[in-house]
């Protein structure tokens, strides 16, 4: 008697009452966000697991990700009226990137965006983010070359193309918030497009394509976009570029134009503090894997044609940025940690004004080619 008594408390035991079943979920893996007529706009990117589980070659005849949209006045609202139009419960834990408009981050609303977002507990600091002027839906239903799993696109999984080509750093959350949360830093954000350079049998097939950033600074939000040549200097100024190009034009070759393979970055920047102004010096240490040669002048006059077209990039870069408004290279950071005296006089609004002449020279020196030839002295 008294073990039946015991009955309804065990069965009240038997099983986790607040869980949800993973086949119960909907899993959030990207958002488009935009911003039109005072309204938000979220794309939803919802992909199917069980299709591209365990393989990198999803079933072809299978839709691999499904977009729905959302409106609302702010971002929270803009996830409820979502929820209205799932079946079941939205797993947020998954997400990788985010796709901004230009629009939206012209209208500066990437920053109530970012707000919000970081209320999530579910939202993780480690996903990706990204700027585009292309269809946002577009965006997020193009699939990689040869239809490979959307799990492993460019955008999604950033890191593993970089090994071949680190031309433009991606960032995430975490580093997004820390580059616009003080007035002498600026934030670089990859910046989509849709290339045609594909094609199917059907015809052509539109893939990502990333060959310029977006800037944007705490002050004044979102700068506009740097792209074509004036983008190439970025990767020089980055310690954490580790595999870039240089072509040079050089006579003398069976070919004219050489392609380079820079394989490793360190940049250095020096601030001159005068009584009236500052000044600075760059300086970009690299290894350069170059053709096989055994003629010393001909490999001395490649790496001379190297570091000059370094320098030259460089150069463009600061410029064009400079005329958007942007401290790219962040040389008010460098000066607000090493000389915060001097910062603290020469500032305006957090930032070192700046100017054509604010750079006084860009040393480039090649310090190894192929391999195990050293050039200069130094180790």
């Amino acid at each position: 008697m008294k073990k039946l008594l015991f009955l309804p408390f065990l069965l009240l035991l038997a099983g986790c009452w607040d869980t949800t079943q993973p086949e119960r979920m909907y899993y959030l893996f990207s958002l488009g966000i935009d911003f039109k007529d005072d309204e938000y706009i979220m794309y939803a990117q919802i992909i199917d697991f069980t299709n591209i589980a365990k393989s990198d070659q999803p079933n072809p005849e299978a839709s691999q990700a499904e977009v729905g949209v959302a409106r609302g006045r702010n971002f929270n609202e803009v996830f409820f009226n979502l929820y209205k139009i799932l079946d079941e419960r939205l797993f947020l834990g998954q997400l990788e990137y985010i796709v901004f408009s230009d629009e939206a981050l012209k209208q500066e609303k990437g920053k109530a965006v970012v707000n919000a977002f970081i209320r999530y507990k579910e939202l993780r600091y480690t996903t990706w983010t990204y700027v585009t002027d292309a269809p946002l839906e577009e965006i997020l239903l193009t699939t990689p070359i040869n239809n490979k799993a959307i799990t492993l696109s460019k955008i999604a999984d950033p890191t593993n193309s970089l090994t071949q080509s680190s031309f433009i750093q991606p960032i995430n959350f975490r580093e997004l918030l820390i580059d616009t949360d003080e007035p002498s830093h600026s934030a670089i954000i990859p910046f989509i497009e849709l290339s045609d350079s594909w094609s199917t049998d059907k015809g052509p097939d539109s893939k990502y394509s990333i060959k310029s950033v977006a800037l944007i600074t705490y002050k004044d939000g979102y700068m506009g976009q740097l792209k074509g040549d004036d983008v190439k200097g970025l990767q020089w100024m980055n310690e954490k570029t580790t595999r870039g190009q240089v072509t040079i034009k050089i006579d003398g070759f069976s070919e004219p134009y050489i392609t380079n393979i820079i394989e490793s970055v360190k940049p250095t920047i020096r601030p001159i503090i005068n009584e009236d102004s500052i000044h600075f010096e760059l300086e970009v240490k690299c290894v350069v894997k170059a053709i096989e040669s055994e003629n010393q002048e001909k490999m001395d006059q490649v790496k001379d044609k190297i570091e000059e077209a370094i320098k030259k990039e460089i150069e463009a870069t600061y410029k064009a940025a400079l005329e958007m408004g942007v401290d790219v290279f962040r040389l008010s950071e460098v000066v607000y940690r090493k000389h915060n005296k001097a910062w603290k006089k020469f500032q305006a609004d957090g930032t070192v004004p700046l100017n054509e002449n604010s750079i006084r020279s860009i040393d480039v020196e090649v310090v190894k080619m192929n391999g195990e030839r050293i050039i200069s002295n130094e180790k």
